[in-house]
């Protein structure tokens, strides 16, 4: 397939770049910056080409006789105005720009936070309850996603939520992932600084790897209107990232834990929908372990 990826100079958007092109798709890359991660350029199956996704006449010229779309770029704003401007309306004009042209199939990147975060066990059915203005954004696009989806009922158009994705560069030049804790918390280690951590903090941690593998799935299936959580199945907290990379790097720093009233019963989103279709689930574990190996230079 001939698929257009904005982002694709990004964190996510590099790994799943190279995912598509090692798979045999003829892959563009939409960026604001051509020039930002050279590697990739090199990488047989992958064209970078400029366009702006808020400059909607460089989107439209860049953007030839698509067959797929896959929708990972996030323009930020710091107001809900702001927010619609920079990303919600972009985001729609991309997604008819592409159905126009001839765009067959298309991921749309939301988020976790679009779902926010009021109930333990969170499935791709509930209710969008967004508690910042970037959920609220990723859910409202999500909303004409499923509109675009019943307006073409050949449209092969889907969802996926990514969790906190981390994961080493995925060629040179490009980015880890943007938080900053692993790097923090590895930096206290070497230095031998206390490593403050809030007790029962953690997420369902995914690397960027089997996240790409998810989008490529995704892309590759006959599926539409379908929401999956990209994540993997099992929890890790911060604290066991800092005892693994004071382990790692024979440390004598102290761990404290703040607490701050988090449940040991953490919030847990289901992965379900992947399992069932692509037979995907994943253990954060083993990855981890190597990411904070490499930030420490081991």
């Amino acid at each position: 397939m001939r698929v257009y990826v904005t982002g694709g100079t990004g964190f996510i958007g590099s790994y799943t770049s190279l995912e598509l092109a090692k798979a045999g798709h003829e892959v563009i890359i939409l960026a604001r910056n051509p020039q930002k991660a050279p590697a990739l350029a090199k990488v047989k199956n992958i064209k970078i080409v400029k366009a702006n996704l808020n400059d909607f006449a460089s989107v439209k010229k860049a953007l030839i006789k698509p067959d797929a779309l896959v929708h990972i770029a996030l323009c930020w704003g710091d107001t809900g105005p702001e927010m619609i401007e920079n990303e919600t309306l972009p985001s729609v004009r991309l997604l008819e720009l592409a159905i126009n042209k001839g765009a067959k199939k298309i991921v749309y990147t939301s988020s976790t936070a679009a779902s926010g975060y009021y109930r333990k066990n969170i499935d791709e059915n509930c209710r969008l309850i967004p508690t910042d203005f970037y959920g609220a954004t990723k859910g409202a696009v999500e909303m004409f996603v499923s509109a675009y989806a019943n307006y073409n009922p050949k449209l092969k158009i889907n969802v996926i939520r990514p969790g906190y994705t981390f994961g080493n560069p995925a060629a040179e030049g490009c980015d880890m992932e943007p938080d900053n804790r692993f790097r923090q918390i590895c930096a206290d280690a070497r230095a031998g600084r206390t490593i403050q951590v809030i007790k029962n903090d953690g997420t369902q941690f995914i690397w960027a790897g089997d996240l790409a593998l998810l989008y490529r799935k995704t892309l590759e299936s006959g599926l539409t209107k379908e929401t999956f959580y990209g994540l993997s199945r099992n929890f890790l907290s911060w604290e066991q990232i800092a005892k693994w990379a004071v382990k790692y790097c024979k440390s004598k720093s102290k761990i404290e834990t703040l607490d701050y009233g988090y449940s040991e019963d953490p919030v847990m989103f289901s992965v379900e929908n992947m399992r069932s279709h692509f037979g995907l689930s994943f253990n954060s574990q083993e990855k981890v372990k190597e990411h904070i190996r490499y930030i420490l230079g081991m």
